[in-house]
């Protein structure tokens, strides 16, 4: 049985068993939802009253299943997590986020999307190709009951529906940015905790609330910043949607090298809803541009060099020792 199977399956004896538990006319539906990286989420939706109908994913069920649980105890858990959100009776107001432009353009932030890995998720949002193969989404930062911080994507129909201007939203969000979220440099031994105080080779771009960091590469003047620090140009390597890894461009790893460091990461390390993108990039202290680090790029720059070298005068024989 695949997940789809066993979402229709799931949803059938849930409906049937709430119908017999509750006495009460109960409609269970089932939804697919894509997330970022193409994922889809399969949902359960079930509806019952009148207060907001709930979606359950069951996508950690069907692992459970596949490891052996019994699903008749799947499906009585997620009727038992219903009931008790039905006890707890509807969501109080102040709850409910207000998300009217005048409320959200303070509180709106960025996230970065490999475009590759999003080819369908990026027909439901609004995006900006800010080149590379990357882009710019726009979220909400949103407090909880709890006093903690949530984010919420804006999507295209939250979009017409609030009537959003997303040129607008987008330069609220990079007004914002440093606000909201602030650009976070750190070398590796110091978050590995090393004392060696040799010059720092590798470093963690992220920021200070790191979830979705990685967005921090593309925040007004940090490209430019991070060449200043460094006092050279950088490679910057997708590690997550949370982080770049910044290395120094002396540090003499070959394209192949890093390409091949990338792809195997985000296939056996990062899980797949946070793979950022296999698009390696390198800034340019000369032209103070972002491009992509590629082997036609590293050949190019080689030459670049050679030619540059064989354009020198030669020494006087006065000069030669």
């Amino acid at each position: 049985m695949n997940i789809t199977e066993f979402t229709a399956f799931a949803a059938e004896e849930l409906e049937a068993l709430l119908r017999e538990e509750m006495r009460e006319d109960v409609e269970v539906e089932t939804q697919e939802v894509m997330k970022m990286n193409d994922q889809r989420l399969h949902g359960i939706m079930i509806r019952g009253g009148e207060d907001p109908t709930p979606t359950y994913y069951v996508e950690e069920m069907y692992r459970d299943f596949q490891r052996g649980a019994d699903p008749a105890l799947l499906i009585r858990q997620l009727a038992e997590a219903f009931r008790s959100m039905q006890e707890a009776g509807p969501f109080p107001a102040e709850m409910v986020p207000d998300m009217e432009y005048r409320t959200i353009k303070r509180k709106v932030g960025l996230r970065l999307a490999g475009m590759d890995y999003n080819r369908e998720f990026l027909k439901t949002v609004p995006y900006k190709d800010v080149g590379n193969g990357y882009a710019l989404l726009c979220d909400v930062q949103i407090k909880a009951s709890d006093g903690g911080i949530f984010s919420t994507l804006i999507t295209n129909d939250l979009a017409q529906e609030r009537h959003y201007d997303m040129e607008v939203l987008f330069q609220n969000a990079l007004d914002n940015a440093w606000k909201s979220k602030s650009a976070v440099l750190r070398g590796a031994g110091e978050l590995m905790g090393a004392d060696d105080s040799e010059e720092e080779m590798c470093f963690v771009l992220t920021t200070d609330r790191p979830r979705y960091g990685a967005a921090a590469l593309f925040y007004p003047g940090t490209q430019a910043m991070i060449a200043h620090v460094l006092q050279e140009d950088y490679i910057a390597l997708p590690s997550s949607l949370h982080e770049f890894m910044i290395i120094r461009a002396s540090c003499g790893a070959s394209i192949e090298y890093l390409q091949q460091l990338v792809r195997e990461a985000n296939r056996t390390v990062v899980q797949p809803e946070e793979v950022l993108s296999d698009n390696i990039l390198k800034y340019c202290r000369s032209t103070g541009e972002l491009v992509l680090f590629t082997d036609d790029a590293a050949q190019s720059e080689q030459s670049a060099k050679s030619e540059q070298l064989s354009a020198q005068p030669t020494r006087p024989s006065a000069w030669q020792s």
